[in-house]
């Protein structure tokens, strides 16, 4: 299983940054899901509206990274 080993929120370039337990080999697909706490910090999106809960979305890796550097970016909305 790969699991969020931390989560690190940026509300300037408006973004979550999970690091992930392992790497994700290309064409591996993992699970996202989101809960909205009861209370504290929520994500949200441009206009201030909280985001809705999600469970169980698929991502999948398809990009290849060359030996040596770091891997691609998941950007969700």
């Amino acid at each position: 299983a790969i699991t969020v080993s931390s989560a690190v929120v940026n509300a300037t370039a408006k973004t979550v940054t999970l690091t992930l337990s392992r790497a994700v080999a290309a064409t591996e697909t993992v699970t996202v899901s989101y809960t909205k706490p009861a209370s504290g910090a929520v994500v949200q999106d441009a206009a201030g509206n909280d985001a809705a809960n999600f469970s169980s979305q698929p991502v999948t890796h398809s990009t290849s990274t060359p030996p040596g550097t770091q891997g691609p970016t998941l950007a969700a909305t």
